[in-house]
């Protein structure tokens, strides 16, 4: 059994969609691949069972038949570190060692989902450096390329990880920056002896979510276009000025979900004729009848929130950026990338799979 431990240095990298994507090429080769987040950080609630959204949403995609305690035995909160620093509570260390022994069980390979960095989890002993080791796994990064850091996160792992680190996957790369990333960063992290397995493009459809899940993460009232709530956003644009000026602003973007004021129908109808995907209405306050009736027979969902609009957009943005990749065509869509970007062969042959 080899055991896959995916982590990154900043967050934000496309992790989870990496992991989904992998575990599904994998099984498609015959293997029998687990998965484990031993530290969950994303505070999610299932039929009353406190875990990590990941883990959840990993469960429900791949039907895994491991409990979610397996899945990820270990989250990440306050009453945690009080009950084990001051209350003598069991080893975590312990629980996520026989967690994994039992996730690890006749199967072939473990993808293993590290925390939101390499160093979450440290103040407790559960860091990707120090579980790596004991869960004998070999790592593999991924990275979202920054201009800020180039590759300094990678070599930085590098020294931490030591050979344990078996390469690094640059993920999300905007098109200005691929042959940057090419012809640069590769060849010469290479010479570093980290081996680049995978070189993956921005993709618009990868970093949007569906509507009705938006709505829901919000906590958000659906007030119409029920049947529209697979409509996938990419974007979040606030409706605060000027109605003049509106169109033009929501016509440069691309599915667009505008966040304004329940007392704004300059604004929604503005929205609307630039074909937004949906409407988020801040502050609790009710449209009227005009506008619900407009945007049911656009097929564009009308949602209402208590919230004050900067705060929901600010929300609503964080949302997007961490959007889960669980839709059909999502999955569809990330097949194509991993089988394109990353070079499996190689990847296989140095984890020892």
């Amino acid at each position: 059994m080899v055991c896959l431990y995916m982590t990154s240095e900043v967050g934000l990298s496309g992790l989870h969609t990496l992991c989904i994507g992998l575990c599904r090429h994998f099984r498609e080769e015959n293997l029998k691949v687990g998965y484990i987040k031993p530290v969950g950080h994303r505070y999610y609630c299932i039929e009353g069972q406190v875990t990590d959204e990941d883990a959840a949403f990993m469960r429900e995609t791949l039907q895994l038949q491991e409990s979610l305690d397996d899945l990820c035995p270990v989250m990440l909160t306050p009453q945690l570190v009080f009950e084990h620093y001051r209350q003598g509570a069991e080893s975590l260390l312990t629980r996520v060692e026989e967690a994994f022994e039992r996730v690890s069980r006749d199967k072939d390979l473990v993808i293993a989902q590290g925390a939101y960095t390499s160093l979450q989890g440290r103040f407790l002993g559960l860091s990707a450096y120090q579980l790596a080791p004991v869960l004998d796994a070999r790592v593999v990064l991924v990275e979202r390329f920054d201009d800020a850091f180039l590759a300094d996160n990678v070599l930085a792992a590098k020294d931490d990880f030591g050979d344990t680190l078996k390469g690094v996957i640059y993920n999300i790369i905007p098109p200005n920056r691929e042959s940057f990333v090419e012809e640069i960063i590769s060849p010469n992290l290479e010479k570093e002896g980290v081996p680049v397995l995978g070189r993956i493009p921005a993709d618009r459809l990868l970093t949007s979510i569906n509507v009705g899940d938006l709505a829901e993460l919000l906590d958000g009232q659906i007030l119409s276009g029920e049947n529209d709530l697979d409509n996938l956003v990419e974007d979040i644009v606030v409706g605060a000025m000027g109605p003049e000026h509106a169109l033009s602003v929501f016509r440069k973007h691309r599915n667009l979900c505008v966040v304004t004021g329940g007392d704004r129908s300059d604004i929604m109808l503005a929205a609307m004729e630039a074909k937004a995907r949906c409407l988020i209405l801040t502050g609790n306050l009710y449209p009227s009848s005009i506008i619900l009736g407009k945007a049911e027979e656009l097929g564009i969902p009308v949602i209402m929130v208590g919230l004050d609009t900067f705060t929901t957009a600010e929300r609503a943005d964080a949302i997007i950026k961490s959007a889960r990749t669980h839709e059909t065509k999502k999955l569809e869509r990330l097949r194509e990338l991993i089988d394109c970007c990353v070079d499996l062969p190689r990847l296989r042959n140095l984890i020892g799979l």
